[in-house]
């Protein structure tokens, strides 16, 4: 019997091959990114090492970790709006909901594809980050990775859908997706440490899930460091997993249902 969600991979893998320029150069852009850190690593790597010390006291390693994750994080909160739009602009949106597809269908399946293409990205940026820069990271500690970035898979969902859900309500305008890429941004620790920024915007930080991303990833692959150490980290990715998935369902079926009654599930 095939997955529901087949059909939904199976027309994402075509485009791809039918894109391949463009598969090809995001990962000549996914290199030159790594260069231009490597660079700057280079040039400004003793006056930033200080801060770093929790992390190795290495630039280019920490902020590898960072853009690669960020990349990541891009996608998961654009990623279910991006397929949303995609097929209302394409007029096959009602289509979709006509046939016997679901919201939880929907959402696995028009998204899977692009995760495992991020997912690879991930693998990507650490394997050049190794084999062409010289970062050394703790293999030993690959497993618990593998469950830190399960975990930050679920957490950014649960934003990435309550901003697939807002489109269906407002069109345009989507306060989720801008309002958390700013904050990961400035304040998650992916270009510098989160302890350079003032006690009260700390406190702020560790509430956003990638800010508890990198530091279990930095502190399990750059120092090795195991469970005990990245378990708060962890569990509070776990929260955001448990709690938001649920929620950010609900409420995206919520907005779902509403766009269908009012019949601008296909409008723009």
């Amino acid at each position: 019997m095939k997955s529901p969600v087949w059909p939904f991979l199976k027309r994402d893998l075509q485009n791809e091959i039918n894109y391949r320029l463009s598969f090809f150069l995001q990962l000549f852009g996914l290199l030159l990114t790594l260069l231009l850190f490597y660079l700057l690593s280079r040039l400004f790597g003793g006056f930033v090492a200080s801060p770093l010390k929790p992390y190795g006291g290495a630039y280019f390693p920490f902020v590898l970790i960072g853009v690669a994750l960020q990349s990541y994080m891009n996608f998961a909160l654009g990623g279910f709006a991006a397929s949303l739009r995609e097929s209302q602009l394409t007029g096959t949106l009602e289509a979709i909901f006509a046939a016997p597809v679901g919201p939880l269908q929907f959402l696995v399946g028009s998204t899977a594809y692009n995760f495992v293409f991020s997912s690879l990205r991930i693998f990507l940026y650490f394997a050049a980050g190794a084999f062409l820069f010289g970062v050394r990271l703790d293999l030993a500690q690959t497993p618990l990775a593998v469950v830190t970035i399960v975990l930050t898979i679920g957490a950014f969902s649960v934003l990435g859908i309550v901003s697939a859900g807002f489109i269906l309500i407002f069109k345009r305008g989507d306060p989720v997706n801008y309002g958390i890429s700013v904050l990961s941004w400035m304040l998650g620790g992916v270009y510098y440490p989160i302890s350079i920024l003032p006690d009260w915007i700390q406190k702020i930080a560790v509430l956003i899930p990638m800010t508890n991303s990198l530091e279990a990833l930095r502190r399990a692959l750059l120092q090795g460091q195991g469970l005990a150490s990245i378990g708060p980290q962890l569990a509070i990715l776990a929260a955001w997993t448990v709690l938001g998935l649920p929620s950010s369902y609900l409420f995206f079926r919520w907005a779902l249902h509403r766009a269908q009654d009012r019949g601008t599930l296909g409008h723009y």
